[in-house]
């Protein structure tokens, strides 16, 4: 049978850098195939120029079914069967299943042109029953329906009319903004899509992913290809190695001594989904925050960095009382806040990376009322050497580094401040696993150097590994903390259920 895609010799060059260097790919017909890599390995790269987003250097070859395909034709790669699901889904949020699905395989017409609505919505009925998702109401604005739904949407717009020559999904890190109940429902879907035949370019930076869906992984590094193998013969340390080009040994948090000062202190804290909690976080401490969505995980950090409004409660740092709703305040208490979203607000897209790492205090540059750029550069110069950020150089645009250099540019940008207390929200989202041990580390350095930090994720592993203490949140409220060596993946998970369940 036909590989469903088959690349040889594909490169990208971008001006001062290779993105990709003499890469072989082949997705067997009906497979998952897996493609990992860190962040900057040449992955989107791959993907983009398969969607025709990129050119390709001169000399690769491409096919699909066994029939030569154009590399850098996003019309090629449609004729060919070539379905994408993004990262960005691209959906239209206020338009409903059906329209949006129609937007992308034609709306049924009637006579002079009518739309025959019971049409299209016999078919989004029908594409979203062929992935196990029927109940949906297809008539409701996407915006409405949750993560896990709103990407079955985009891929039944994707695979919509498969039988009619489609021959490839390629999916994008469907997962990266997913909770775990949610995941697992996504897993169900690629589960059907495969027991139908379909063949999927599967692309992630969870590994446990790649181990549950996958029957081949492609390794990429430094625009390498590194090797393609069975994952039946991997092991999650092997296929590390494969990613990273050495070994991560596992680590945990250290013992923390009970004789350290309290630097930030909450008291009575009211606002958006959180219902009056006390906290305290010591010199030196890494504190997590546990929660499943919704139970106001995601709001504790914003009220404490003045991102959001509190209706009630206190927030002090080491004696100092930060103002509501006033991230200015924050900031001038010895805040650092990192958000989880840092497309939208970790980062300024058409800026550079010496602008964004400098945007949290410019105090230090102005000399005799002047902005004094060279000042930037020289330590932003300084910043990329410290954090090992892969970057052309302080000018570049923020939105042309990888998804874990702009998440060290975050940290960059928060850590120049000297704070005395790092807020932390999902700080290893989206980014690969050479990355993520990379801002553990430095997580690691600032609690050493005395900084206070609160981390909120929903990455149990990751409070395993960087913790002293866990709080579990469940509608608004703390209502267990786990401490030192009590702390696994698995006490978090349940409890966190267990007290949901209790409270519902």
């Amino acid at each position: 049978m036909a590989d469903a895609l088959r690349i040889e010799h594909l490169s990208k060059t971008f001006p001062g850098q290779s993105a990709l260097v003499d890469v072989d790919l082949d997705v067997a017909a009906g497979e998952v195939h897996a493609l990992v890599g860190q962040n900057g390995s040449g992955k989107s790269t791959l993907i983009k120029v398969l969607a025709g987003y990129h050119q390709p250097d001169p000399g690769g070859s491409a096919w699909a079914n066994d029939e030569p395909l154009t590399l850098g034709d996003g019309d090629a790669a449609a004729a060919a069967g070539i379905r994408f699901v993004h990262q960005d889904l691209g959906l239209i949020g206020n338009l409903s299943t059906v329209e949006n699905i129609a937007l992308t395989a034609g709306y049924t017409t009637g006579v002079g042109g009518h739309i025959r609505w019971r049409d299209d919505v016999r078919r989004a009925r029908e594409a979203m029953d062929a992935l196990g998702l029927g109940s949906i109401d297809v008539k409701k604005p996407v915006d409405s329906l949750p993560p896990s739904q709103k990407t079955a949407v985009a891929i039944a717009r994707a695979i919509s009319g498969w039988e009619e020559g489609a021959n490839l999904l390629v999916l994008d890190e469907p997962t990266a903004t997913l909770p775990g109940a949610d995941v697992e429902r996504l897993f169900e879907v690629i589960h059907r899509l495969k027991e139908r035949g379909v063949s999927i370019l599967y692309v992630s930076h969870h590994l446990d992913e790649v181990f549950e869906l996958a029957d081949r992984v492609t390794v990429l590094r430094d625009a390498h290809k590194i090797a393609t193998v069975p994952v039946a013969g991997l092991d999650h340390g092997g296929l590390v190695e494969l990613i990273v080009g050495h070994r991560i040994d596992a680590a945990t948090a250290s013992v923390f001594g009970s004789d350290a000062s309290s630097v930030l202190r909450v008291r009575n804290l009211h606002g958006g989904n959180v219902h009056g909690i006390d906290l305290d976080v010591h010199e030196g401490e890494i504190v997590g925050l546990a929660g499943i969505t919704g139970s106001g995980r995601e709001h504790v950090l914003e009220l404490i960095a003045g991102q959001l409004p509190r209706d009630e409660g206190d927030v002090v740092v080491d004696g100092r009382v930060v103002k509501n709703y006033n991230p200015r305040s924050a900031i001038d208490a010895g805040i650092a806040f990192v958000p989880a979203d840092r497309k939208v607000r970790g980062t300024v897209g058409p800026m550079s990376v010496r602008e964004n790492l400098t945007l949290s205090d410019l105090t230090p540059h102005f000399v005799a009322g002047r902005l004094r750029h060279k000042r930037e550069r020289d330590e932003t110069h300084s910043w990329i050497h410290k954090l090992s950020i892969k970057t052309p150089g302080p000018e570049a645009a923020i939105g042309a580094l990888s998804g874990g250099n702009q998440q060290k540019v975050m940290f960059g940008k928060a850590l120049r401040l000297a704070p005395k207390v790092l807020l932390l929200a999902e700080p290893t989202q989206g980014i690969d696993i050479g990355a993520k041990d990379q801002i553990h580390s430095l997580v690691d350095q600032a609690a050493q150097e005395g900084v206070a930090t609160f981390v909120a994720t929903t990455d149990t592993d990751e409070l395993v590994r960087l913790c002293h203490r866990v709080l579990v949140i469940v509608d608004g409220q703390i209502v267990a903390e786990i401490s030192g060596g009590d702390i696994s993946a698995e006490k978090i998970e349940h409890t966190q259920l267990q007290t949901s369940r209790r409270s519902a």
